[in-house]
């Protein structure tokens, strides 16, 4: 592997990392979000709340997915998150 191919693996691992820890983020916080929707839906606070939190893990989700499609491009491997 060239010494660019390694630089872009690199990149592309660290983009991978940060989109990882951001999703994690986003499903911890639309977790709490309903939650506390849970404990009182009939507020319209905490059902914009969820509703906010649920397109940010959306869009985080999606970050991930691209940032992971480049990290496998640029010749990485995403193992099983379960492993």
């Amino acid at each position: 592997m060239s010494e660019g191919d390694q630089r872009a693996l690199g990149a592309a691992a660290d983009a991978y990392a940060v989109a990882r820890r951001d999703y994690e983020r986003a499903v911890t916080a639309a977790a709490a979000a309903y939650e506390r929707l849970e404990a009182r839906p009939d507020t319209l606070e905490y059902q914009i709340d969820w509703n906010v939190a649920r397109r940010a893990e959306a869009d985080a989700a999606w970050r991930l997915k691209r940032a992971g499609d480049a990290y496998r491009e640029a010749g990485g491997y995403i193992g099983d998150p379960d492993d």
